[in-house]
């Protein structure tokens, strides 16, 4: 028979047994609560906590010009970031931001919002991106917690301001052809794993995707032409007063863009501001003036509508025409057909243009390109404005055409109209970027079909009995390169004041045409936008037209077509200067 105690011992280990296996079951529970089903959550707080996914910036190709001369590189430029530290005081954390701004450069707004994130107890938060070298390795000196470099790097250009309207920048995005061509250039993201201790600092980092770089663009660009052509467009632009400037020189038989500039220009390196970005050559529309008499000219010539030995009577210096008065520059006589283009008749074009119908000029014009894009690889072309001839004023508008009003052009429009005669009626497709095709029917990404313009032998007479005598004898004389023959044509156009709507004397002066004569080797265009006194086409810009192209054709060792002028050196006196008359 049990006693006392041992019926009270048996007892207490039931009610022992019993907690244990109640408390084994709850902890059992507990364990398949966490381990099974919450598994999923518990491993993603815990990698959350203990490990970081970075994206990797991949190097960026290079821009290069047709030489192989650098235009635009990527350069190492590392970012400094923060990371909480756990258990440090909120004015430790403080203290060690200021000891960033006062390294770094950092602006109030900056700090207050690295504090922000640290506050909320964000991972990982940028205090600078792409800085330089030298300040990324005085900050690591300081040793601060938390504190790391993420690498990465920087647009340069080294040349500042040069073809900074053809290569555009990064800062704000990419524009120019950093757009143009981002996809190729840019390359693709590599990703990398940080693993770190509670107290923030990695102890391991692993990458799991590596970066692909950008490839490298070459360019049709020749950074010397660039120079040439940059130099000249500014040195007038600041002579004359004008509002702005552009000019393009271009290879007749390829449409490789030799050279773009446009004045006011900006340091790609820097953001310039809004309005700084414009591409005057490609996003600037304007009323061309005369330089459009040469799409009327072949109008007329294609269906044999004028003659070059025919007559015009403009000595009373103005025609009526539906109502309104189209006046001439300068007060002429009896003149051929060739000399009207080449004085630049007003009145005398109006009359052979009246010769046309609506639909014949249009037909001509939209075959020389005008009213859509050219298709040259930069972004933001527009397509200017050629309304169809039903839109056009019955009485007025086929004579204003006539003489390059009414119509909206770009300049690199311009100047592959006026290159169809160095070709021999053909159109090129102007392009930035070394091996594509200018002369392809092959309709191009963004702009239309290259073709013929006109036939040979009207893009050819047109040529010899006109647009070479424009720079001999007529409005270009100035802009005759030494030892070379020219073509072309000059434009004047008076500018519609955007408040009263009315033409203002306000002027867009311009000259284009192509040297040599024999086997162009450059087709140019420059556009001033408001040349103050001297503001004709021959005046402001045919001057810029001879000296780019007298330099670029030595540059590129063209022969003379022609025995180049004399040039007497007199002895000077002692201490004076030699003269060269």
């Amino acid at each position: 028979m049990r006693t006392f105690y041992e019926s009270d011992i048996r007892r207490r280990v039931k009610v022992l047994t019993f907690a244990l296996a109640g408390w084994a079951v709850l902890v059992a529970a507990r364990l398949v609560q966490i381990q099974v089903f919450g598994h999923a959550r518990a491993r993603a707080a815990v990698l959350k906590q203990a490990r970081d996914v970075i994206t990797i910036e991949p190097r960026r190709g290079n821009i290069l010009d047709r030489n192989g001369d650098i235009l635009a590189c990527s350069l190492p430029a590392p970012s400094v970031a923060i990371r909480p530290v756990e258990n440090e005081s909120p004015a430790v954390t403080r203290a060690k931001v200021l000891r960033l701004q006062k390294e770094l450069g950092l602006a109030a707004a900056e700090v207050d919002y690295v504090l922000g994130r640290l506050r909320e107890g964000l991972n990982y938060t940028y205090v600078k991106k792409q800085v330089d070298e030298a300040d990324a390795a005085r900050v690591m000196a300081l040793k601060l917690a938390g504190v790391e470099l993420e690498a990465g790097t920087r647009r340069d250009y080294p040349h500042g301001a040069l073809a900074a309207h053809v290569l555009g920048g990064m800062t704000g995005g990419p524009t120019g052809v950093e757009k143009r061509y981002d996809g190729v250039l840019k390359g693709e993201d590599g990703e990398q794993i940080s693993y770190r201790i509670p107290g923030g600092r990695d102890y391991e980092t692993r990458i799991i995707k590596p970066p692909v770089p950008g490839r490298d663009i070459a360019l049709t660009l020749d950074t010397t032409i660039q120079y040439i052509t940059e130099k000249e467009l500014a040195a007038a632009v600041a002579e004359h007063g004008a509002a702005s400037g552009t000019a393009i020189v271009m290879d007749p038989q390829t449409g490789e863009i030799l050279a773009l500039a446009c004045v006011p220009t900006y340091d790609a390196n820097r953001h310039p501001g809004p309005d700084a970005w414009l591409n005057l050559a490609v996003q600037a529309v304007y009323e061309p003036g005369s330089t459009f008499k040469i799409v009327t000219a072949a109008a007329a010539r294609e269906r044999n509508r004028v003659s070059y030995s025919e007559l015009f009577d403009c000595s009373a210096g103005f025609i009526r025409v539906g109502g309104t008065t189209i006046t001439d520059h300068e007060r002429e006589s009896i003149l051929s057909f060739p000399q009207v283009l080449i004085h630049s008749s007003n009145v005398g074009t109006v009359q052979f243009a009246m010769r046309l119908r609506r639909e014949e000029l249009f037909e001509t014009a939209r075959a020389f390109g005008f009213g859509r894009r050219t298709g040259i690889d930069l972004p933001g072309e527009v397509n200017g404005k050629l309304r169809p001839p039903d839109e056009w004023n019955k009485a007025n508008s086929l004579p204003h055409i006539a003489i390059g009003y009414e119509v909206q052009v770009t300049a690199i429009q311009m100047l592959r109209a006026m290159n169809a005669f160095a070709t021999g009626g053909l159109l090129v497709r102007p392009h930035l970027v070394d091996g594509e095709s200018s002369l392809s029917a092959r309709p191009t990404e963004d702009g239309d079909t290259p073709g013929r313009a006109m036939s040979e032998q009207t893009a050819r007479e047109l040529v010899d009995r006109v647009f070479s005598k424009v720079v001999e004898e007529g409005t270009a004389r100035l802009c005759n390169p030494d030892g070379y023959g020219a073509a072309g044509k000059t434009g004047t156009a008076q500018k519609v004041d955007p408040v009263t709507k009315t033409y203002a004397r306000k002027y867009k002066a311009s000259f284009v045409g192509f040297t040599p004569l024999e086997r162009p080797r450059l087709s140019i265009i420059v556009v001033m936008d408001e040349p103050k006194e001297l503001y004709y086409g021959g005046q402001a810009c045919a001057p810029v037209f001879k000296a780019i192209a007298r330099q670029v054709l030595r540059y590129l060792r063209v022969p003379p077509e022609r025995e180049l002028p004399a040039r007497v050196l007199t002895a000077a006196l002692k201490g004076a200067a030699r003269r060269t008359p």
